[in-house]
């Protein structure tokens, strides 16, 4: 192998069992999918958060999810010449992205919004 050559060590990703009884670990984030000791009852998955759930542990707090989507809009080309800007800004014309429910810059945020996890079934 060449000095210049990197080798980059991938964790593998083991598949989760069909109801977990505990919060897992994987990839460094935090898995938060619990089940009750019913094994007969079916996850569901919720139609906010896209995630699966255990309707038997669901609490007013259970999901956190976005009201609005996540999008964006070009910054002004210009300020008012009438209130003393200029014709050019120096983000004139960049894409700037949030989440317009909350204002978040942050894609990958959790949610703004925490309620009862709502399944497609309700």
């Amino acid at each position: 192998m060449d000095q210049n050559t990197t080798i980059l060590r991938v964790p593998q990703l083991r598949r989760l069992p069909a109801c977990p009884n505990s919060v897992k670990q994987r990839a460094g984030r935090r898995l938060s999918v619990q089940c009750s000791e019913n094994r007969t009852q079916t996850l569901r998955t919720c139609k906010n958060c896209k995630s699966q759930f255990d309707p038997l542990l669901n609490h007013p707090r259970a999901c956190r999810y976005h009201t609005a989507h996540f999008g964006g809009e070009t910054k002004r080309k210009f300020e008012s010449v009438y209130t003393g800007g200029t014709m050019d800004t120096p983000d004139s014309g960049k894409v700037f992205q949030y989440w317009h429910c909350c204002g978040s810059e942050d894609p990958f945020d959790p949610g703004c919004t925490a309620a009862p996890h709502s399944s497609y079934d309700d």
